[in-house]
């Protein structure tokens, strides 16, 4: 089967499959991104086996999107600690300067 390319988050998945020795279909993903430059992180050693090869290929352009969601789609998390600490200077800063300068100096 030609490979199956799928668009997602800035990347392109790219799909193989073909069937093993027991003639179970499995695929092989490979990502792209916007540069053309193959990210192919898919471990091969854990690999679901399938009957078809549609489920095959389902399975692996699911998987890339998870992994494209995970390592570079994701917000990064904010720490109500370090919020707080912005919040704090921010009022700090806006009460010295409703108290105008200090001309005792």
């Amino acid at each position: 089967m030609p490979a199956s390319t799928v668009s997602y988050g800035g990347f392109e998945i790219v799909v193989c499959s073909e069937t093993n020795a027991l003639g179970a279909w499995v695929a092989h993903v490979s990502l792209k991104n916007s540069e053309g430059k193959v990210i192919d992180l898919r471990p091969m050693t854990v690999q679901p086996e399938w009957l078809t090869e549609a489920e095959a290929v389902r399975d692996a352009v699911e998987w890339g999107q998870r992994f494209i969601d995970r390592e570079f789609n994701t917000p990064q998390s904010h720490s109500w600690v370090a919020e707080r600490a912005r919040t704090e200077v921010w009022f700090r800063d806006v009460e010295e300067k409703s108290q105008g300068p200090d001309i005792n100096g």
